[in-house]
């Protein structure tokens, strides 16, 4: 099935009228949270990708600490994957979509959920405002 996404955000910058958050989130990482096979799978990979967008937000010297301490819960909490390196390239493709494409935005993302209506998919995306953000 194609994916049909909804806009949906709880937190819309009223600098940027026209772009929110969850659009951008779409934007940057829409395929690859479609490619789960189930809502739970796709909540995973929204998780996934808002952990990359706040990695991206670092100082460029902390985000590989950063994305270790990502991916190190996920080794423990599956012992049969010998080999993490999938999801850190998945990662790291991430954050360099993010930083391409929004690289001024700051704000740290503290909550995403992707909700199912049946027929269309929508993403609820919560933020902190900051001092000094792109957008």
């Amino acid at each position: 099935m194609a994916r049909a996404f909804v806009r949906c955000d709880s937190n819309r910058d009223r600098r940027t009228s026209s772009v929110k958050l969850s659009e951008m989130i779409i934007e940057f990482a829409g395929d690859f949270i479609d490619s789960g096979a189930s809502l739970e799978q796709r909540q995973s990979r929204l998780n996934a990708a808002c952990a990359a967008w706040n990695i991206a937000n670092l100082p460029k010297h902390e985000r590989r600490k950063a994305l270790q301490r990502v991916l190190e819960p996920y080794r423990v909490a599956n012992p049969g994957v010998q080999d993490v390196g999938v999801l850190r390239r998945d990662m790291e493709s991430l954050i360099k979509q993010k930083i391409h494409r929004f690289g001024p935005v700051k704000k740290p993302i503290v909550h995403a959920e992707i909700r199912d209506d049946g027929e269309q998919y929508s993403i609820l995306a919560v933020s902190l405002r900051t001092g000094g953000e792109g957008r």
